[in-house]
């Protein structure tokens, strides 16, 4: 039993080590092209090893689900079509003792995905930040933080949610040399376009209101004066002052994510109730996320297990296509819940949790069906 406990635990790890060099490889095309324009600007190659080295533990998160399924899928294809399974179950062998050590070896690779999530993909994406920011190559979006009031010289912005350079739920204060509010500006919408070269943002906001406290009562805002306007435009100069990277939801470890849960107006002190919430909620996904996505490894060995072996069959030869078709519709459900933060009711919390649970579902019914 030990013997054959080996033996498919060194292929199962084979075949993964080198699903997982690939994959890794391909999902660092994107940053292999990024870098090569980073040497034309003049980019120091120790600098550029660096940020290479930070964005790893990212990539790692996706890569390595994905190299357990293909792993599984090779694995299991190959002794079904040599005959090996058929072999074993003569032997007296059960299903379950015959694929123990894959199903074991997914939920160390999960646990592996957990502490990547929590701990060191968080601290190397915050550093990558950092010293994308120290060269001048950072994107100035990645400069305004969702949910959280960030400064600029003159005035503070806040932005519920980014897409691409398309902003939404936006609020401007616009200060003093004293840090006194001059007027506030609420935009449903904006774009953002940017000039790396002279440090600039332009700024165009949709369907907004200015609002012009009264000088004085500031702080009662029935006296304000409002002004409804349908777009305007400014020029941000970003350069002016080194930009505080501060930590960002996904920047936090597993302790900063649980404080910021469970103490949420010590971490968001100058939201609304309402954004507060928001913000919360959006903080709760994201731990269920990066959990959700360490369960992917278990969740698409037990799925990969039965298609693997039905895919070198006569009777069915969809297995493959089958497994590859729902690491699509698993992370499809984990973007759908990333982008229902403002929606509480909807649950996206729970969401993210119905392919784990129907994936694991279906893989234990389908193996229980392997004759």
């Amino acid at each position: 039993m030990r013997t054959l406990h080996r033996f498919v635990l060194r292929d199962f790890l084979m075949s993964f080590g080198m699903a997982l060099a690939v994959s890794t490889l391909m999902l660092y095309l994107g940053a292999i092209m990024r870098g090569l324009d980073y040497i034309a600007r003049g980019v120091p190659g120790t600098v550029l090893l660096r940020i290479f080295t930070l964005n790893i533990p990212y990539i790692l998160t996706w890569s390595i689900p994905v190299s357990a399924l293909v792993a599984t899928l090779l694995l299991f294809g190959r002794i079904s079509m040599d005959g090996e399974f058929t072999a074993m179950r003569s032997g007296g062998l059960g299903t379950w003792q015959i694929i123990s050590p894959v199903v074991f070896a997914s939920l160390g690779l999960s646990l592996v995905c957990l502490v990547i999530h929590y701990e060191i993909a968080p601290e190397s994406r915050f550093a990558r930040q950092n010293a994308l920011r120290d060269i001048g190559e950072l994107d100035p979006l990645d400069l305004l933080d969702e949910g959280r009031f960030v400064r600029f010289p003159g005035m503070e912005i806040y932005v519920t949610r980014k897409l691409g350079n398309r902003i939404y739920d936006v609020e401007i204060a616009e200060l003093n040399p004293q840090r006194e509010i001059i007027r506030t500006i609420r935009a449903e919408s904006g774009e953002i376009n940017t000039d790396t070269d002279l440090k600039l943002m332009d700024v165009i906001l949709h369907n907004m209101q200015v609002q012009y406290p009264d000088p004085d009562n500031p702080t009662d805002l029935t006296l304000a004066r409002v002004i409804d306007m349908e777009e305007y435009e400014f020029v941000l100069d970003y350069g002016q002052d080194d930009q505080e990277i501060r930590r960002n939801l996904k920047d936090m470890r597993a302790r900063e994510l649980m404080a910021a849960i469970r103490d949420v107006d010590d971490y968001f002190p100058n939201l609304g109730p309402r954004r507060r919430e928001a913000q919360r909620m959006r903080a709760i996904i994201e731990a269920h996320k990066r959990i959700g996505l360490s369960m992917a490894c278990l969740s698409f060995t037990i799925l990969g297990i039965p298609l693997g072996m039905k895919s070198h069959r006569r009777e069915s030869n969809i297995g493959i296509p089958i497994g590859l078709s729902m690491v699509v519709v698993f992370y499809a459900f984990i973007v759908t819940a990333d982008s229902l933060t403002a929606r509480p009711w909807l649950f996206p919390d729970f969401i993210i949790w119905i392919p784990v649970i129907l994936s694991q579902i279906g893989g234990i019914l389908l193996i229980r069906r392997i004759p």
